[in-house]
């Protein structure tokens, strides 16, 4: 088959080939190239030109993913073995997916002379691990001389779909998007004039898809006719088919066997069924249907093994798969592999004995996505086992998807489990389900259903022979359920109770030491900063790290993370969060991915960084939000950003918030909801309302014994004119409440907590109030600036600026006075740490300073910043009204 030229592609060749010169200059300049479009469209065929003109000066490596019904663990890199580093090439053999195979990858593409190109085809199919590792490096390839360039079919990828997780995650500064369009007429018409044939109708046939037209003009696809009709996959599906018309019976043979497997089949495997299977292999070649690559027998386009094998009967497609998986067999193929093939092929017993071993081997690679289907494939196979055996396969499910966020199916199984339970009077395997279900629905965020869950699973097991173990975990479980709200003191007892059953030494007992250290030293964080309880939530970090425990290590970097939060730990929360979701993301651990990303959003919030924590909360939105309790938190979340702007479009639900008719079902420790409605009605300018949420929510409050709660509760009091008993309070509040507002403002731009400190100005004197101007302005905080200027009227103050107002609205950049400053300082070639000495203020808020100056200019970094030429200001914005000492 002649290959046809490239046409209407010029565009994207262009910016590859500019990308790749960029590269070759030496410096890092690494980037993501997404290239999709529709079935083909010509992705590969792109490439490969594109790999031909720049062969001799970049190093091309090649990765394919296969459409398997699940596809083993880092299926992609199988291509490249011989590529990469001995140590790496050997876990993706075993499919052990973890930090030696990503950072091996990483270093493969960082550490070279020569500038690579790392094309991943058919990303669609790519299963759990490749994501993870694509989503790994993704975000790290601005380090390195390469690309990492995907392609995908835009038509495969639903919005629940992984793939665009992956998508939504990579750096936006460094990701090109190469969208592939459909051939105009002229070019199809074009295209039909250099393959000397007759182009009459083959636009509407093919409708302009590359590969359709390809195939429709190639000699062998007999005339087109003007009225054919438009149905184009039929009309190719024919022209693929009228190729193998002449092919002799054995070679049709091979070739429909090669048709039913995704990913190809070995030279060796087909020299074992066909007597002359080379002769047959050079003539599947010769017709342009087939190609070698390596050890393998490929088709060259993945449409074209679709049409070959949808011709096939049911019947004859069965027995090719069921042959297949007896040739495999024989070769010692992986389980995942067969498990495709004896599926397809009919072979229900196959399929119960193989899935549960590719499950395992899925889950041990962190592939939790691959092993709940590959156990949900099993149980449609399980009708006929015994029930020891099926509550087994539905235990191990119900725990695969609850990794995965798929709630609703682990729900399901852990139900039927526990009905087989109670069905066999097995009192030991119903108290273990009914646990696993109280964590099931306090993972959904319905605490109503999770608590009677561990009662009943407790009193199951009390008394019962050998169940020691499932009654601590049941008792940590218990204690997990009470974190919540003002019972922490029973998380505590409940936590000790587990801790007290478990033998320290004793390997066996590591996950419940885990699960409980981690309840106990978090339910005592949350009244105190205690450096004993951080060290007992970190010991329960290590354990679970050291024994392989990876729910246990996702919830301590979890509750890590929001303690953080709670105690304004900026330092703790950029720890646990960076390295929590490398970890979560390398297992295939969605749901605790999603959480961490919701806490790095609210740390982006409490900092001031509103629009990087929007544009976090919106992606997560925009991907797979994964439970209801993450759907309401990141809406929050969301909503309490668009109250401090004053977006009329969140009003509904603050006066929801107020009124009472709305609520969280789980209150986030970090940010209680109800010191969001107190800001809500002083915001509103409805005080009585104000009065009324702080005298409510004070009591929980000081059960909670949590100083940042009770403080803001506190002073909202206060601001209110309402005055509160005392309690343990934070030292921003203690400050505010002794009338000391600029204290405490300092005290809390300490803590990264910008807003915060503008609020206590904003109920100081006029020097406090005038202070709280360029803050409030910084931050785009409308509302409470509009506050702070009625009040300093109100005392008489004269000569305010106004809006973001004032300065910057002369300044020729639109840049804030603070922020001209830091790009002066930038310009000198300052760090963020001695600019942050010079202005007197922490490398936080001058990094702050920084990533709103790069997006106000519209560049990716310090170095570009600095090479502007700064205009000069006018006269008044030179002289700014307001020039209050730290009012950075």
């Amino acid at each position: 088959m002649t290959a046809l030229p490239l046409l209407e592609r010029e565009d994207a060749i262009s910016t590859l080939g500019d990308r790749i010169r960029l590269l070759r200059q030496g410096a890092p300049a690494g980037a993501c190239v997404l290239v999709h479009g529709e079935a083909g469209i010509g992705k590969s065929s792109l490439l490969r030109h594109v790999q031909q003109h720049n062969a001799g000066s970049t190093d091309w490596l090649w990765g394919l993913c296969e459409p398997f019904l699940s596809p083993p663990p880092l299926a992609a890199l199988l291509d490249l073995l011989d590529r990469l580093p001995p140590a790496v090439a050997a876990a993706v053999r075993s499919g052990r997916q973890g930090p030696e195979v990503m950072a091996g990858v990483l270093a493969l593409l960082r550490e070279r002379s020569t500038p690579a190109v790392l094309v991943i085809d058919d990303a669609q199919w790519a299963d759990s691990a490749t994501l993870d590792l694509l989503r790994y490096v993704g975000r790290r390839i601005e380090t390195t001389r390469a690309l990492l360039v995907l392609s995908y079919r835009d038509e495969a990828l639903d919005a629940e779909h992984p793939l665009r997780n992956v998508l939504g995650g990579l750096p936006a500064r460094s990701t090109l998007r190469l969208p592939l369009a459909t051939l105009s007429r002229p070019a199809v018409e074009r295209l039909a004039r250099s393959a000397g044939r007759d182009g009459t109708g083959l636009w509407q046939v093919t409708q302009g898809n590359p590969f359709f037209v390809a195939e429709m003009l190639d000699d062998r696809a007999g005339p087109i006719t003007p009225g054919m009709p438009t149905g184009v996959p039929a009309a190719v599906r024919d022209a693929v088919l009228s190729r193998a018309v002449p092919l002799p019976g054995e070679a049709r043979d091979l070739l429909d066997m090669v048709s039913v497997s995704p990913g190809g089949l070995e030279l060796a495997v087909l020299d074992g069924v066909f007597d002359h299977a080379a002769r047959s292999t050079e003539q599947c070649i010769a017709i342009g249907l087939l190609q070698r690559q390596g050890a393998m027998l490929r088709f060259r386009h993945e449409l074209a093994r679709q049409s070959v094998a949808g011709a096939l009967s049911a019947h004859r497609s069965a027995g090719l798969h069921a042959a297949v998986f007896d040739l495999l067999s024989l070769h010692r193929a992986s389980p995942a592999r067969l498990v495709h093939h004896a599926e397809l092929g009919g072979l229900p017993a196959a399929v119960l004995r193989l899935a549960p071993q590719a499950a395992h081997a899925a889950a041990a690679a962190s592939a939790h996505r691959q092993a709940a289907d590959l156990l949900a494939l099993a149980l449609r196979h399980a009708g006929t086992l015994p029930a020891g055996e099926r509550v087994a396969l539905l235990d191990r499910h119900a725990g695969e998807c609850l990794l995965i966020n798929r709630f609703r199916d682990a729900i399901a199984s852990a139900n039927e489990a526990l009905a087989l339970h109670r069905q066999r009077g097995d009192a030991r395997g119903e108290g273990r389900t009914l646990q696993q279900l109280a964590r099931l629905h306090w993972f959904c965020g319905d605490a109503a259903l999770a608590r009677p869950c561990a009662e009943l699973a407790i009193q199951r097991l009390e008394g019962q022979p050998e169940t020691r173990r499932e009654l601590a975990m049941a008792c940590a479980t218990m204690a997990q359920l009470h974190l919540q709200g003002d019972t922490t003191a029973l998380a505590t007892e409940w936590g000790d109770k587990a801790l007290a059953a478990c033998d320290p030494g004793s390997e066996a007992d590591a996950d419940i030491m885990a699960y409980a250290l981690n309840t106990v030293g978090t339910a005592r964080l949350r009244h105190a900063d205690e450096a004993l309880s951080w060290q007992q939530l970190e010991r329960s970090l290590a354990l679970a790290l050291a024994h392989g425990l990876e729910e246990h290590a996702a919830r301590a970097y979890i509750n890590l993370a929001s303690l953080a939060l709670l105690h304004r730990r900026p330092e703790r929360l950029a720890a646990a969060v960076g390295e929590g979701i490398a970890y979560c993301e390398a297992r295939d651990i969605d749901l605790f991915v999603t959480r961490l990303r919701i806490r790095r959003a609210y740390g982006h919030l409490a900092a001031g960084r509103w629009q990087e924590a929007g544009s976090e909360l919106r992606a997560l939105r925009d991907g797979s939000v994964a439970t209801p309790l993450e759907d309401q938190q990141t809406w929050h979340a969301l909503a309490l950003i668009g109250l401090r702007r004053g977006d009329a479009a969140f009003e509904a639900y603050w006066q929801e918030m107020l009124d009472g008719r709305r609520q969280l079902g789980i209150d986030p420790w970090h940010a209680p909801q109800a010191v969001a409605r107190l800001e809500a009605a002083w915001l509103a300018g409805d005080l009585p309302r104000l009065r009324e949420i702080a005298a409510t929510e004070w009591p929980a409050a000081q059960r909670t014994g949590e100083p940042f709660r009770t403080g803001l509760l506190a002073c909202w009091a206060q601001r209110a004119e309402v005055a509160l008993p005392a309690a343990a309070m934070a030292e921003p509040c203690t400050l505010e409440l002794a009338g000391r507002h600029q204290a405490s403002a300092d005290a809390w731009l300490r803590l990264d907590c910008p807003y915060e400190a503008g609020l206590a100005l904003a109920h100081g004197d006029e020097a406090a109030l005038r202070r709280a101007l360029p803050i409030f302005e910084a931050l785009g905080a409308e509302p409470a600036l509009r506050i702070v200027r009625r009040r300093l009227r109100a005392l008489g103050a004269r000569n305010l600026r106004r809006g973001p107002i004032g300065a910057t609205r002369q300044d020729p950049l639109g840049l804030t006075p603070r922020e001209r400053e830091v790009l002066l300082a930038l310009q000198q070639g300052l760090s963020n740490r001695e600019i942050a000495a010079r202005l007197q203020r922490s490398e936080r808020t001058v990094e702050n300073h920084v990533s709103a100056l790069l997006a106000k200019l519209g560049v990716g970094n310090r170095a570009q910043a600095a090479a502007w030429q700064v205009p000069p200001l006018t006269a008044d914005a030179a002289t700014p009204a307001v020039n209050t000492p730290g009012a950075g």
